[in-house]
């Protein structure tokens, strides 16, 4: 053999080495950074992790910014969407936060997400229900022991959740914020069928970065000018892979279209008892949302109480805006003045 073939061959190897530690080596790395800038914003932002243990028994997570000194509004408490865990909406809401900066501000972790995660599968505990997270709210504010009337803010399935909440207990709310609210009924035509047919995998059961790209561009908004690097979306992925076990938003989504069946006509169910209520609403919309149809959501100015209720669109994807905004930072300036006046 002569000196070049074995040149040759040790440079196959040395490339295939290289790109197995990479393939290794680069999530992890994307990780890393991800959660240290993570870290760091909700850190600028004040705001710490705590739980807190209901009265049967289930621990609940949250993040909380504490009031600094005469706070500048009652206490706002966050409820994040779908897999969205506390610490992502912690990061997205720090637009928000910096323009309030004595508020006490508090962010849900949801049940089934993020420290709630449950590895073992079982998702009976507390009820997946629209109702049942309704509790779990009200069980929380309990357990904190929010007596004051209180700001609620529900981002997409938090905005539903919200919704629910406020119904059952209108008395302990003050203002209510809903950023591209979830509604069945409020849903696009495509949403539904996909979400209709079981389709997970086409909407939040994605497990690998290659299935999160598609999720991120299809669903949640994001130009393909404005794609993370691949070290970051690797690292995305491998943040979410850590936090939940195999398949497991597949096999929640199962328990999620059986428990939500009765939320699928909420709107229509409750039009009496939401022109009833007494707090302002304030509905903003994604103009470009491909999951929560923002044309649709224009019905909720005429459900809620009309001169309590202001709906307003915004240019915005269901989580992305362009130039590598978010929705929550588009929305900052009105969510700011709504809870400001």
């Amino acid at each position: 053999m002569s000196a070049l073939f074995y040149l040759g061959m040790a440079l196959i190897c040395v490339i295939g080495i290289a790109a197995l530690f990479s393939k290794q080596l680069i999530p992890k790395v994307g990780k890393t950074l991800v959660f240290m800038d993570m870290s760091r914003q909700l850190s600028k932002s004040k705001l710490v992790e705590k739980k807190v243990t209901l009265s049967n028994g289930i621990v609940a997570w949250y993040l909380e910014r504490a009031s600094q000194g005469s706070p500048d509004g009652p206490t706002l408490v966050i409820l994040p969407g779908s897999t969205v865990y506390m610490r992502l909406m912690g990061v997205e809401a720090s637009a928000l936060l910096a323009s309030m900066p004595k508020r006490r501000v508090i962010i849900l972790e949801l049940p089934y997400h993020g420290k709630n995660a449950a590895f073992d599968y079982d998702f009976s505990n507390p009820d997946c229900s629209m109702s049942g997270m309704a509790n779990y709210v009200e069980e929380f504010r309990k357990a904190l022991a929010l007596e004051e009337p209180f700001d609620l803010m529900g981002y997409s399935l938090g905005g539903g959740i919200a919704t629910h909440y406020v119904l059952a207990h209108h008395n302990r709310v003050n203002k209510l914020l809903l950023l591209a609210p979830y509604y069945y009924e409020a849903a696009t035509d495509i949403y539904n069928a996909i979400y209709d047919q079981k389709q997970w995998g086409n909407l939040n059961g994605w497990e690998t970065s290659e299935d999160m790209a598609h999720w991120f561009h299809t669903w949640l908004g994001l130009d393909t000018k404005d794609t993370f690097p691949g070290l970051i979306m690797s690292g995305l992925a491998a943040v979410r892979s850590e936090l939940y076990p195999p398949e497991y938003w597949s096999k929640i989504y199962d328990v999620f279209f059986e428990a939500w069946d009765e939320s699928k006509s909420f709107l229509e169910d409750n039009a009496s008892s939401l022109a009833e209520l007494t707090c302002s609403v304030l509905v903003l919309t994604a103009a470009m949302d491909k999951i929560c149809d923002p044309t649709k959501l224009t019905r909720l100015d005429g459900l809620f109480n009309s001169e309590l209720c202001t709906v307003k669109s915004l240019n915005s994807g269901h989580f992305f805006a362009s130039g590598g905004q978010t929705l929550s930072e588009v929305a900052a300036p009105d969510m700011v003045e709504f809870f400001s006046v």
